[in-house]
């Protein structure tokens, strides 16, 4: 009852001074201090601090005056702000109207999309599709896939090798050259992206027979054993001791503390570390998707609590050494499990050693720690053309718990709206689609979800090029106004209540 009170209590008089002082306190503290900044770190820094010192409740009370919320606003938060204060006041203009406009802020989005992917949001959506080695097996592949509409081919580099990634784009630009001799219309060349494997923390190699199956049995209330040697082999438990494992960046253990969590195998299992030692950490196996559980080689392992990155580098040699290997063949480059804006410093000044030509750097945010540094990320990034972010909800998820993902996302999918930075909505997109040609309902509402990012990233298998249709369907019902649903008038079009 006391906060109806609170709500009421604000007239409109008070609202229009309340939306003064918020305005006049962004202007003079934040707005002057980067005077001359791009309007992109102006608008993001004016929605950060709004964030920061408004009343949680100011939505409510717009609602009910008649004004959208201002998250609906991020991305020309000033201008919102600005025009509820003249409406409210019954003037023209209350105050210098220099501020980005609606119309602006959707350019100025568009133009970086375009720049980033090579084409807006007004066209079809942008799809990216992962490639993979199998598919230099059936060229034929990748003709389906630019015919369905596929716009940018995804390699990930913590598999295959150099020859590998080398061959799958050679093969994409031949297959594209022989379709445009042959079609009649020209077909746009697909952006090329790789993604760098960065600090992947994996389980090491198993001192088990492969007969047997290369592979330990692990149950919940079983300890696990993991050893800080990159070279120690994986055993079972046996009377004396409980089954072990060692991992391939041995460094990441430096900070763990007992109660930390450990996810393995993309959150199959969970455990929590009972004791720390010199040689190794035990931990209790406290949750498993199944009876019985097997841990194999190469599996990813994480400690979200455990602050991995101030002893792990995010960009290794190893990337920068891909980097110098591939940066001819490439348009994008993404920085897997990225932590702060100097990961993009290192990865930019590699760039510009190697290459004059516009490479588009892509965050991809997978952890914890990059969400809670999103907003410093995106201000460095935005000092480099072309840029954009990856939701990369696999990983994220089982850094901050499956509860809190859907809420994360869109809480990126703000702030990125508010610095104009172009999304791609990844991981898991129509998964069982693509490999059964049949989507579950939960997928369609996600890749429905997904139609507000910039491009759409799609995962191997053999239907992917159905599902690339299947998305194209769904945009199209998205700007019918029979079905349109967002910021329109109406959820529907009705039959019967239509008025001339």
């Amino acid at each position: 009852m006391g906060y109806m009170r609170e709500r009421h209590d604000m007239n409109e008089f008070d609202l229009k001074n309340y939306m003064i002082t918020i305005r006049d306190s962004i202007q003079k503290r934040i707005l002057q201090q980067i005077n001359g900044a791009n309007p992109s770190i102006k608008n993001l820094c004016s929605y950060l601090a709004l964030n920061s010192i408004v009343k949680p409740e100011i939505n409510s009370i717009l609602v009910e005056e008649g004004f959208l919320p201002l998250n609906k606003s991020s991305s020309h938060i000033m201008y919102t702000i600005n025009k509820i204060i003249e409406h409210l006041e019954g003037s023209g203009n209350s105050h210098k109207n220099d501020y980005l406009t609606v119309k602006d802020s959707i350019v100025r989005r568009e133009m970086r999309s375009i720049e980033l992917f090579g084409r807006g949001n007004d066209d079809i959506p942008n799809i990216m599709v992962t490639l993979d080695a199998s598919m230099l097996e059936n060229p034929k592949v990748f003709e389906e896939l630019i015919l369905g509409g596929m716009t940018i081919a995804r390699i990930n580099c913590a598999h295959d090798n150099l020859d590998i990634w080398k061959s799958l784009i050679h093969t994409l630009r031949a297959t594209e050259e022989r379709m445009n001799n042959t079609a009649d219309a020209t077909i746009s060349s697909c952006k090329i992206y790789i993604d760098l494997p960065g600090p992947k923390i994996r389980i090491g190699k198993l001192k088990v027979s492969k007969q047997k199956g290369e592979y330990i049995k692990v149950k919940k209330g079983d300890t696990l054993r993991i050893y800080r040697d990159c070279h120690y082999f994986g055993s079972p438990s046996s009377n004396e001791t409980p089954a072990s494992i060692g991992i391939t960046i041995p460094k990441a253990l430096r900070n763990v503390r007992v109660g930390d969590r450990i996810s393995i195998d993309d959150g199959k299992i969970f455990a929590k570390v009972t004791s720390v030692q010199k040689e190794y950490i035990d931990s209790e196996i406290v949750l498993a998707r199944n009876k019985v559980e097997k841990l194999k080689p190469n599996k990813g392992i994480n400690f979200p609590d455990s602050l991995v990155h101030l002893s792990v580098p995010t960009v290794t040699e190893r990337d920068l050494i891909i980097l110098e290997n591939m940066h001819q063949e490439i348009d994008m480059v993404g920085i897997s499990f990225i932590n702060q804006p100097k990961d993009i410093q290192i990865v930019k000044e590699k760039i510009e050693q190697l290459s004059s030509e516009k490479i588009g750097i892509i965050a991809k945010i997978e952890t914890k720690q990059a969400l809670f540094s999103l907003s410093q990320i995106i201000l460095e990034g935005l000092n480099h053309q072309p840029f954009g972010v990856m939701i990369a909800r696999g990983d994220l998820a089982v850094e901050i718990g499956m509860e809190q993902l859907a809420s994360a996302q869109e809480g990126i999918m703000e702030i990125c709206d508010a610095g104009h930075v172009p999304i791609i909505w990844a991981t898991g997109v129509l998964d069982r689609m693509n490999k059964k040609n049949i989507p579950s309902i939960s997928e369609i509402t996600d890749a429905y979800w997904g139609l507000r990012a910039d491009c759409i990233m799609l995962n191997k298998g053999p239907y992917v090029p159905y599902s690339i249709e299947f998305i194209h369907q769904l945009d199209q019902i998205n700007k019918d106004n029979m079905f349109q649903s967002r910021d329109s008038l109406l959820p529907f079009v009705q039959y019967g209540f239509t008025f001339d």
